[in-house]
């Protein structure tokens, strides 16, 4: 049929050629009833050098009737004449009109009767488009009425087919057939535009794949009809593009076509998906050819190419589903496709296109759209069908496991490696005591909430760091209402959008590990002694303190330290201990029992609160107790123990108010008695010199808790001087400096004892650690000049086996260089926990970072310790440096420590280098970095300087 129709047209243009041959050399008579002449069948051709000017043209005789558009190349130009004679001259002008807006030159000459030229129009794509006689998408050429007898040459250079309509209209005609063309551009323009906001705008809601893509379909196809019309260029007033700004926008629609087919069509193979995509790129690559001609003849086979793959890709690939949605596709495609065809076949022949006829084909395409429109929405439907079957299944199989998933003590959760909660499920909530996943998201700040001991998060996050995950580990954890309990956790790290996520499971296990004893009993006994814990004893301590407050009656605190009692531990393991403080504790609550409560304070630690009359009898009682550990013998494996216990007595004075300052007086009574010798009792007496010191350190105790609970600490630097090489970079050592209640600076020697007497500087090394990590991951221009940071670790926190996992942690969490730290050790401490420093530093080497000895020459075999401990620097201690110059026993000794670690590969650093002097000798001598007051003070970290 298509064929048929194809073989109809031609004949009915041949007719029309050949009409047109018989009465082209006519004169062509206006009357008054002319208002519209289609010209093109009476115009005499010529095809001549591009050359030649009209001058040349009008008196060559050999003109045609016709002309095969074929045969008109780039070196040519068409030339047309007739001659127009007005019967009856009218008022109203005329208007010539050449139809096609994409033709490169278009040249209209009128002459009179005598040749003479009455006007000259030269027009085009290629010209300025407002030098233009009328400012039209079209060329429309002025013809007065004036002239009894004009004369018309047309001059047309194009490099693809010529084919066009030429119209003669009056000024009426050619205003109401505007008008009308008009009308129909902006309906039809309309409605694609309507088209491509609704499908936009749903797409933004609905978030469908396909309707994005069929609204930049209709977008694309709506600027290709706006710009095949010239309307694109009479607004702008850029007509040189027409053509390539077609093709592109033609190779934008199969592209847009080809992502509309695959998100309606399922399982397409890729090979045709990318014969798809390729007409569409291979159409857009053409824009760039120069020669029109060969971009049309390109892109009507790309575009024929493609709805042939299309309509193949249908009838094969589709589901039953969406046979309607796919049915409707075809026939919205064959409408297309009749159009193009049409156009193109009728194009190609030479057959020009009315505007009429051209609009009836546009019509053709856009009801084509909207029927595949159609298609979208009935393809959706089935989406959104099948999206509600699989809903519907979903929640049988949720109902089925719904019982399962209700009982189940098993907590899931999300969350940053920063802590940020960011999923949960309804049993995590219940095991922590929220009423929903709402409530907990809103109220947990960080994942660190779960633990009583929220350091413990870190110290699981350097384990999974480690070893890539963690399983069964458990820990203590702590409910909505502050309750503990016991859980077993296991996690792991993944990524998901370029960021890391903690996934983990909790489960309840406080059962398993307190056996039978009901949660009532854990909340107020210590779960292996069966006596009170403390939080119940402070809680009775503090109604024992209200009581003898209000009635002005005895309250007497006992404070028992076991001595001897690590021995057992060390020697024999934690079980053997638990079993001994099991068995001891019941000698010890059968003494008091009727007479006051036992608790357990601590590891080793008891308290025993008497009232009353029973208060009088404080001292007998403690007597009793130190001789009921006396007694006791413990057994281990055909090995017997005996222990000791240190008592500290304090008598409620009314200046006592709070439960925290009697047991403070306590622990500083015991603490004496241990000190005076153990295995005694020591009563509290604020007059004691040596109980004024304990408490003096036990201020600084509670002043550095408050510091490492309120950031009180401030990091300070101090810069090395290198003086043997010149070192680029960054180069010094972290100080630790507490600011006090009243803003004042105190330096690491006034409160670093007592933290070191109470196990506080593991704490304080982790706070360094973490907070100046932070502050080079917030400062990533000073990270990158850094060239080494040293930081001190005490040896007491070496023997802490959780600060390697908690380093490991904060390496990772802020990217932070193993190479560019170095650890310091003190000597003396180094040596006393030779096998927990070994560990620490084969651990850390390992990943790249650098071991110093601070203090070096201070011990009293350094030497010797030296070779067993694979550190990178020596620190020569201070005391050697700073008389150097006047001292040659300590010259002497600088140069030994030198020469020692040069011969061992190792750095040497001078500390207390107090003058330039000082520093000019330590150079001469070979020792690698200088420190102290003559290189630079120290520092605040805020107020970090460059050395100079």
């Amino acid at each position: 049929m298509k064929s048929l129709y194809s073989i109809g047209l031609m004949l009915c243009f041949l007719c029309a050629f050949w009409h047109s041959k018989n009465i082209a050399s006519e004169q062509l008579v206006i009357s008054k009833q002319n208002s519209h002449i289609n010209l093109l069948g009476k115009i005499d051709w010529l095809v001549e050098d591009k050359s030649l000017q009209l001058s040349d043209i009008q008196h060559l005789q050999d003109w045609q009737t016709g002309y095969l558009p074929n045969q008109v190349n780039q070196d040519k130009s068409l030339w047309g004449k007739f001659n127009i004679v007005f019967d009856d001259p009218d008022e109203e002008q005329y208007f010539l009109t050449v139809g096609n807006p994409q033709l490169d030159y278009v040249d209209v000459f009128l002459l009179d009767e005598k040749d003479r030229i009455l006007g000259s129009y030269l027009m085009g794509g290629n010209r300025d488009y407002s030098k233009r006689a009328l400012k039209h998408r079209l060329f429309i050429t002025p013809i007065g009425a004036e002239q009894q007898v004009v004369t018309v040459f047309i001059r047309i250079n194009d490099d693809g087919p010529l084919v066009f309509p030429v119209d003669l209209d009056k000024q009426s005609s050619l205003v109401e057939r505007e008008q009308l063309l008009l009308a129909i551009i902006g309906f039809i323009s309309g409605g694609l535009a309507l088209l491509a906001c609704y499908f936009l705008i749903t797409y933004i809601f609905m978030r469908s794949p396909v309707r994005f893509w069929f609204a930049l379909s209709s977008a694309a196809f709506l600027l290709l009809f706006l710009n095949t019309k010239g309307v694109l260029g009479q607004i702008t007033g850029i007509t040189a593009y027409i053509s390539n700004l077609s093709c592109a926008l033609l190779g934008l629609l199969l592209l847009t076509s080809a992502k509309v087919t695959f998100a309606i069509l399922e399982r397409v193979p890729t090979v045709w998906r990318y014969a798809l995509y390729s007409f569409g790129f291979i159409t857009l690559g053409m824009t760039f050819t120069p020669d029109s001609g060969l971009q049309i003849t390109f892109s009507a086979l790309m575009a024929a190419l493609s709805g042939t793959l299309i309509g193949l890709l249908a009838f094969f690939y589709h589901k039953p589903d969406k046979k309607t949605a796919n049915l409707v596709g075809l026939l919205g495609l064959t409408f297309i496709a009749i159009s193009g065809f049409g156009q193109v076949t009728l194009f190609l022949s030479g057959i020009p296109l009315t505007q009429k006829i051209s609009l009836i084909f546009t019509v053709l395409i856009m009801l084509g759209i909207m029927i595949i429109a159609l298609a979208i929405e009935a393809h959706e439907r089935v989406l959104t069908y099948r999206h509600n079957m699989q809903q519907q299944l979903a929640i049988k199989d949720l109902q089925h496991f719904y019982d399962l998933f209700r009982n189940s003590a098993e907590g899931l959760y999300t969350s940053s490696l920063d802590g940020q909660l960011i999923s949960v499920n309804p049993a995590m909530c219940s095991l922590f005591g929220y009423l929903d996943e709402a409530e907990m998201l809103r109220e947990i700040h960080n994942a660190a909430q779960f633990y009583a001991t929220p350091q413990d998060r870190a110290i699981m996050l350097g384990e999974i760091h480690k070893s890539g995950k963690v399983i069964g580990k458990e820990i203590k954890g702590i409910r909505k209402d502050g309750s503990e309990f016991w859980f077993v956790i296991s996690g792991q790290i993944k990524r998901e959008h370029e960021k890391q996520y903690l996934f983990g499971s909790i489960s309840d296990v406080t059962d398993r590990k307190q056996s039978n004893i009901s949660l009532e009993y854990l909340a107020t006994h210590d779960s292996l002694t069966g006596v009170y814990n403390r939080r119940e004893f402070e809680r009775r301590l503090q109604s024992g303190l209200l009581k003898a407050q209000n009635q002005n009656s005895d309250l007497t605190l006992l404070y028992m330290d076991l001595d001897q009692f690590k021995v057992v531990n060390d020697t024999c393991g934690h079980k053997a201990g638990d079993l001994l403080i099991k068995q001891l504790s019941q000698k010890l609550d059968a003494v008091v029992l009727g007479k006051g409560i036992l608790a357990r304070l601590g590891g080793d630690e008891f308290g025993v609160l008497l009232e009353g009359d029973n208060a009088q009898m404080a001292y007998l009682l403690a007597n009793k107790l130190l001789n009921a550990v006396q007694e006791f013998r413990f057994i281990w494996e055909n090995r017997i123990f005996t222990l000791g216990i240190s008592i500290g007595q304090v008598p409620w004075q009314p200046n006592i108010n709070s439960p925290e300052q009697l047991l403070s007086m306590a622990d500083a009574a015991c603490y004496l008695a241990k000190e005076r010798g153990r295995n005694q009792v020591h009563t509290y007496s604020a007059e004691d010199e040596h109980m004024q010191r304990y408490e003096s350190e036990m201020s600084w105790v509670s002043h550095i808790n408050h510091a490492l609970e309120n950031d009180s600490f401030e990091l300070y630097y101090q810069h090395y001087q290198a003086l043997s090489q010149r070192i680029e970079g960054h180069h010094y050592e972290i100080l630790l400096r507490m600011r006090d209640q009243e803003g004042n600076i105190v330096p690491p020697s006034t409160f670093f004892p007592a933290a070191e007497r109470y196990n506080l500087t593991a704490q304080i090394d982790r706070w360094v650690v973490e907070n100046y990590f932070c502050w080079l991951a917030d400062n990533p221009k000073h990270n990158a000049e850094l060239t080494r940071v040293s930081i001190n670790l005490s040896g007491h926190s070496l023997a802490d086996k959780e600060l390697k996992l908690f380093v490991l942690n904060a390496f990772e969490k802020y990217k932070i260089p193993y190479a560019k730290v170095c650890f310091e050790i003190t000597e003396s401490m180094a040596i006393l926990k030779m096998d927990e420093t070994l560990e620490f530093i084969n651990t850390f080497h390992k990943l790249g970072c650098l071991f110093a000895l601070d203090d070096f020459g201070s011990g009293f075999s350094s030497y010797s310790y030296l070779k067993n401990l694979p550190v990178d620097q020596v620190k020569i201690d201070g005391g050697f440096v700073k008389d150097i110059l006047v001292d040659p026993v300590d010259m002497a000794m600088v140069n030994s420590i030198k020469d020692v670690a040069k011969a061992m590969g190792m750095e040497t650093v001078a500390e207390f280098v107090e003058s330039t002097e000082i520093m000019v000798e330590l150079g001469k001598m070979g020792v690698d970095f200088a420190q102290g007051y003559g290189v630079a003070k120290p520092n605040a970290l805020a107020d970090f300087t460059r050395h100079r």
